[in-house]
Parts: structure tokens; C-alpha cells; sequence
């Protein structure tokens, strides 16, 4: 397992309760944490370049996410339209 500030105790639990989810429940929960690991990762972005435009912003997140390969992909799509 990776590095994890996370205690025993609390992966232990949180492991239970995850196992006791049918299949929709841990999709939907899945779902909820990326939303909200995005709203995270923009709200950092925004923090350290408030003079960003939506579409740097969002060009930004997709390269944390992607790479750099894809952002730049898009950066030039967004750019030419």
C-alpha cells in the first residue's frame, strides 16, 4: 500500500463500510468524490492564477488530471475556434 496519513483504525472502518455498499452505492459514492476532488483542485488553481480566464482554468485541471499532451491538445483546439 502507499504512503496514507490515514490511521488503521480508520481504513479498517472505512473499508467495512464500503464492503457493505452494493455496486450503485460505491458508483455513486465514487462519483461524489471525484466531483468533489475536481471543485478541490479547481479552487487551487483559481487560488494561485486569479487572473485565469474559465478556459485556463479548466486547460490547468486537465492537466493535473491528463498530462500534459492532452491539455495542450485542447489549449490549441480552444484556441483556434
Amino acid at each position: 500500500m502507499g504512503m496514507t496519513d490515514t490511521p488503521p483504525h480508520v481504513r479498517r472502518r472505512l473499508s467495512g463500510i464500503f464492503a457493505s455498499m452494493d455496486g450503485a452505492e460505491r458508483v455513486a459514492c465514487a462519483v461524489e468524490m471525484a466531483e468533489e476532488a475536481k471543485v478541490i483542485a479547481v479552487a487551487g488553481i483559481r487560488a494561485r492564477h486569479p487572473e485565469w480566464s474559465d478556459a485556463e482554468v479548466s486547460v490547468e485541471w486537465l492537466r493535473l488530471l491528463h498530462g500534459d499532451e492532452i491539455a495542450d491538445r485542447v489549449a490549441r483546439c480552444s484556441s483556434s475556434s
